[in-house]
């Protein structure tokens, strides 16, 4: 409107149907013309630059004085009379002025209330394009700062997935180490179990024999009774110690994560 630039290829909203409108190369100079508009204005530049004895104008006539025409307008009451209102009539002592002056006077009080009415729909046209792009920041931002927040929440998922992988590979450790150890030992007992199985087996053997003097050429030579000496002085103290499966210390307290989690909330200030 009147000087306002427009850069071509900007975007603005038309202030009666709400409709976006896209300008070309053209500017302004490219929209399309309304020719109905066009015509009133036309028709009220022609009309007010016309001189005011050269219009066609039908003249009111008094209805007191009918043979008077209305040339003057009662600035007291407000109404068009004519001059022997003025003179004699009911109007006479009231403060006059000539019809023409009081015609344009209004005429041109009222161009200034369309000019300022006019000036007022583009300043409030203004303000709702604004609070419109308002509007649409605040959804991006709101948008963005969502985004923000997904991926801050996804580091703690992560962090969190990272250090339960830790821990469970601790406990994984310890528990293979002392599976490790204890099958070791069930290995060394077991081994210790079939030799000892074996010589009682032998020892039943020669307890059975009835010759005396096989059974005495036999026993020095596998010397039984040493062997059994030997066998039953073994070591069984090689055992885990009392509350070696208990796992207990790999325990954590949480509460305190959690509720700092359940605590977030977001910064204030910068």
């Amino acid at each position: 409107r009147g000087s306002s630039a427009v850069p071509s290829g900007g975007r603005f909203r038309c202030p009666s149907c709400r409709h976006e409108v896209v300008l070309d190369r053209h500017g302004v100079y490219g929209l399309q013309r309304n020719l109905l508009v066009e015509n009133i204005i036309d028709i009220y530049k022609q009309e007010s630059a016309r001189p005011l004895h050269a219009k066609a104008e039908q003249h009111l006539m008094c209805e007191e004085h009918e043979e008077e025409r209305i040339n003057i307008y009662c600035l007291r009451c407000e109404v068009p009379t004519c001059s022997l209102c003025k003179v004699f009539g009911a109007h006479k002592d009231c403060e006059v002025a000539p019809l023409p002056a009081v015609y344009q006077r209004q005429k041109s009080e009222l161009s200034d209330g369309i000019a300022m009415l006019v000036a007022g729909n583009d300043r409030i046209q203004a303000i709702i394009t604004q609070m419109e792009e308002i509007c649409r920041t605040i959804e991006e931002n709101g948008r963005r700062q969502k985004q923000h927040l997904g991926l801050r929440f996804d580091s703690l998922y992560s962090i969190l997935e990272e250090r339960k992988k830790e821990l469970l590979q601790s406990i994984a450790r310890e528990q293979e180490a002392k599976v490790q150890r204890v099958r070791g030992l069930i290995r060394q007992y077991g081994d210790h179990l079939e030799a000892s199985s074996k010589l009682v087996e032998s020892a039943i053997q020669a307890m059975e024999e009835p010759q005396m003097a096989v059974y005495l050429q036999v026993s020095p030579r596998v010397c039984l009774p040493c062997r059994i000496t030997d066998m039953s002085k073994v070591s069984m103290s090689s055992r885990p110690e009392p509350g070696y499966e208990n796992m207990d210390h790999f325990s954590i307290n949480v509460d305190y994560v959690a509720e700092m989690l359940r605590t977030i909330e977001f910064q204030t200030g910068a």
